[in-house]
């Protein structure tokens, strides 16, 4: 039997003792009532006692029978302890094969003590009384089984939709990702194979007008823009691509990437949860392009190729980024990049800075998550 059960039956019984004395205090003079409790009291001070059903059950029975062979006047007769041995005995584990006959033996002794205190009709009528007792705490087990089963029903049925629901969200997401790479494969393999035959035209008719200064610097200025359409629908190629990278991975990718190829060094400061913490499709996509942002700034302007980049969650209700390298001058203009960036995060609620403070320049940004844990949203 567990501590908490154990712990009801002593508190149970004790009453169901006090409730017998309020209605027969002069059994507090009897030196037999005080052996008895004193027999009570060491059997529940001996845990020993407890880890057997068939020897917890029997010393409570054999209380009952004492109490009323040796101690209650005749024809006094008190239920209460009778009534809390039953309860007992129908919580024990009935997959033990001690149960029944314990529920026999119990019931006879019982029904004995009450024929030798009173005659037999009362104890027929006390005997009835038991079995409407029993069929009631018998309901009562069956309604707390079936809600049991109704409940173990309800969470296998919510965490199978949970499960579902994970499935239909990472398949949406693979479709998506299938998607911007067939469009990015159809930008790179239509328009960007035309536009780098238009600018080789270009190149082509611009050598052959080099006599004419006027045509040429016209078809310069074609070909500037050619150029730059190229390097825009290779960036948006780029960023079809990389969109279907997922969360920090897709952090430390291209933190490996730029201190390969532009010889940075980013100092990476995660504070406790920032790299396990699950962020959707746009909140990923916002920590890229933050990084990527705040990376390409650094190499431009920066006085020197480190860089700090810090990432947090913030209180368990946002998550925050910060990045910052020292600059040359202390004036400086947002850009495209950081207004596109700006834009990014307040399309998530969340708040955008950027400025120069003490010959750093640094980017700030956060926004709200929500978090799961064992399918709640917190």
């Amino acid at each position: 039997m567990g501590g908490e059960k154990l712990k009801y039956s002593f508190s149970g019984m004790a009453l169901a003792i006090i409730c017998m004395i309020l209605e027969q205090t002069s059994m507090i003079v009897s030196y037999e009532f005080w052996l008895f409790m004193g027999v009570f009291v060491a059997f529940f001070s001996s845990k020993r006692l407890w880890t057997s059903p068939i020897i917890f059950f029997s010393i409570l029975v054999s209380i009952f029978g004492c109490i009323h062979l040796f101690i209650l006047p005749p024809a006094i007769y008190s239920p209460y302890i009778l009534y809390y041995i039953f309860a007992i005995m129908y919580s024990l584990d009935k997959n033990h094969a001690s149960i029944l006959p314990l529920i026999l033996s119990g019931f006879l002794l019982s029904t004995h003590a009450l024929y030798f205190s009173f005659d037999l009709a009362f104890a027929l009528f006390m005997i009835m009384q038991y079995v409407i007792f029993l069929s009631t705490l018998y309901l009562i087990k069956k309604l707390t089984i079936s809600n049991q089963k109704y409940q173990a029903d309800h969470h296998a049925y919510l965490s199978e939709y949970r499960k579902m629901n994970r499935q239909l969200r990472d398949q949406e997401q693979s479709a998506a990702a299938k998607e911007r790479n067939r469009i990015a494969r159809d930008l790179h393999d239509s328009v960007g194979h035309q536009l780098t035959a238009l600018m080789m035209q270009l190149q082509m008719v611009e050598f052959q007008l080099s006599s004419m200064p006027d045509q040429q610097r016209l078809l310069k200025q074609s070909k500037d823009m050619a150029r730059q359409s190229l390097q825009e629908m290779r960036e948006s190629v780029h960023a079809l691509q990389i969109e279907s990278v997922k969360g920090i991975e897709a952090v430390i990718q291209l933190i490996r990437k730029l201190e390969a190829e532009s010889h940075v060094r980013v100092q990476l400061v995660t504070k406790p949860q920032a790299m396990s913490i699950i962020l959707n499709e746009e909140q990923n996509v916002a920590v890229y392009r933050f990084i990527q942002e705040g990376l390409t700034n650094a190499m431009r302007h920066a006085h020197t190729r480190e860089v700090e980049l810090t990432l947090e969650v913030i209180g368990e209700h946002s998550y925050g980024l910060r990045m910052s390298n020292r600059v040359y001058q202390a004036i400086w203009k947002e850009g495209f990049g950081l207004k596109n960036l700006r834009a990014r995060f307040i399309s998530l609620n969340g708040q955008f800075q950027a400025g120069i403070k003490r010959d750093q320049f640094e980017i700030r940004g956060s926004f709200p998550i929500k978090r799961m844990n064992e399918g709640r949203e917190v």
